[in-house]
């Protein structure tokens, strides 16, 4: 789901009659007291991710998602409050599940609230992905391809090809946000994944920062977003992430075992930094 500048709540779900083929948004103009009728926004056949403007500039309220395609990876955008989406690019290097849009400003050479949208694509191997990121300076119209960047490995142990913890499948997917604040880190790029620690199968995920202060094309250091003692000793993955347009504050969610020694059961943990470096106590 996604909310845009105007209080619009979107909601985003797969589709498809026997096999999954497409999107549908159904919009709200009241929290979701009550609905509109969906409408399709994107094809596909798996792993959705939808993101709103929020800002008053030149491309306020537009809507965008991606979704995993039959080859490559769609990106549709909106630019009527979710009435009717258009396709604008094919990714050919999104062949794994899991891509990701993101809204941030444009500061390169001025200051475009909503100037930039990201999308990362994931490809390559399931247990050494490969993420690339593209930027837009045009509202979703065109993109550049600004890197490609190998930072995961396994997700805790390889069970049938896939990723898992405790035989229950993981996503190695590469998630973003950016800063639309007018704080500090205003631009800034964030990315958060789950990788193993040591790298290599079988061994137990952590959760994973890492920014961009020039649209994706360089990236910092990996920070430790978990704060476990031994982190070797719990499985830390699935996590989601959130960056306040006001204050610009990173927020972080993740599965964690710390309190369940033998992996049986999870609790979820949080975390938030204001630079994507620092974390709070979990």
């Amino acid at each position: 789901n996604a909310y845009d500048g105007l209080g619009n709540l979107f909601y985003e779900n797969m589709s498809g009659s026997g096999t999954i083929q497409n999107c549908r948004v159904i919009r709200s103009t009241n929290n979701g007291t009550t609905w509109s009728a969906s409408v399709i926004a994107v094809l596909g056949v798996d792993k959705n991710w939808m993101a709103a403007d929020q800002t008053s500039g030149p491309y306020a309220n537009y809507l965008y998602t991606v979704m995993t395609g039959s080859s490559g990876g769609n990106f549709n955008r909106s630019t009527d409050s979710g009435a009717t989406f258009t396709q604008t690019r094919n990714f050919t290097t999104q062949s794994l599940p899991g891509m990701m849009v993101a809204v941030g400003p444009n500061t390169a050479g001025g200051d475009t609230s909503g100037g930039c949208v990201y999308v990362v694509t994931n490809s390559g191997s399931a247990f050494a992905s490969t993420y690339t990121f593209y930027v837009s300076t045009d509202g979703g119209l065109t993109f550049t391809l600004k890197s490609a960047q190998n930072f995961s490995n396994y997700v805790g142990t390889n069970v049938s090809g896939r990723n898992s913890v405790q035989n229950m499948r993981t996503r190695p997917y590469p998630f973003i946000a950016a800063d639309n604040s007018f704080g500090p880190n205003r631009g800034r790029l964030f990315l958060v994944y789950a990788s193993n620690t040591p790298a290599g199968d079988l061994n137990k995920p952590d959760i994973f920062c890492r920014y961009s202060d020039n649209q994706g094309q360089t990236w910092s250091s990996a920070a430790v977003v978990n704060d476990d003692i031994n982190t070797i000793a719990n499985n830390q993955w699935h996590p989601s992430i959130w960056c306040d347009k006001t204050s610009g504050r990173l927020f972080v969610k993740w599965m964690d075992t710390r309190d369940t020694p033998t992996s049986d059961s999870a609790h979820i943990y949080a975390s938030y930094s204001d630079d994507g470096i620092t974390w709070a106590p979990n």
